[in-house]
């Protein structure tokens, strides 16, 4: 397998929910597929549920799961070919500090299998394997930028003292609008770390959390393109 094409350190961004909130790491490098419709859980309904500072969020409430699945949308002043590096630089990846196990499973170019270990306060360690479809436009600005996800348990190694999470699905992508110079970002989560924790604290936390992965790239976007 060789380790430069697909896999290496990028989060789905959530430092925090009152038990430890965890998320997907990924990186995207090398080429990648077109972007896919959206489809089941992630093409809704959703239903609006907050807008706030420019950052509006929905949820679907029709997952087959108490947690409900989330999304947040918003629309940055920059390309999408500039902010794509942003959500993909490894060195951004450093200031989270859950991560306890990255391995990668399988790569096979455009998509792979990666295992993943992350560590909660107050709880014990969730893990799961997911598969990872990665995706750009052939020419800059052309489409869409990013990837999707979805579990895929049987792909990675067995259980072990960790809970194995019921559901850790989702997408980031960054359509370019404005003939190029602005993006819309929509980033869609359905996540269940099984067991004991309750619907009623992971709803919140993942909604929060959501929100956080989209205003933290809004800002670290404005200091990138301040500098220029």
């Amino acid at each position: 397998m060789k380790n430069d094409t697909l896999f290496g350190r990028q989060m789905t961004p959530s430092r925090k929910w009152s038990l430890g909130l965890f998320f997907i790491a990924l990186v995207v490098s090398g080429t990648l597929i077109a972007a896919p419709n959206y489809t089941g859980w992630q093409k809704g309904p959703w239903e609006k549920y907050d807008n706030d500072d420019g950052v509006t969020m929905y949820i679907n409430e029709s997952v087959p799961t108490g947690v409900d699945a989330v999304r947040v949308d918003t629309v940055l002043p920059y390309p999408a070919d500039q902010l794509f590096p942003i959500i993909t630089d490894p060195e951004r990846a450093k200031s989270y500090s859950f991560i306890k196990e990255f391995r990668p499973i399988e790569n096979h170019g455009t998509w792979g299998y990666l295992y993943q270990r992350v560590r909660a306060t107050g709880v014990d360690d969730r893990d799961f394997t997911v598969r990872l479809d990665l995706f750009q436009p052939d020419t800059p600005n052309g489409g869409p930028y990013g990837w999707r996800w979805i579990q895929a348990n049987e792909h990675g190694p067995k259980e072990t003292d960790a809970v194995r999470a019921k559901v850790a699905a989702g997408s980031y992508v960054l359509t370019p609008i404005a003939n190029g110079t602005q993006t819309r970002v929509s980033y869609r989560i359905w996540f269940d770390p099984g067991t004991w924790v309750p619907d009623f604290l992971v709803n919140p936390a993942v909604r929060s959390s959501a929100k956080e992965t989209v205003i933290r790239l809004r800002k670290d976007a404005k200091k990138k393109f301040a500098k220029k």
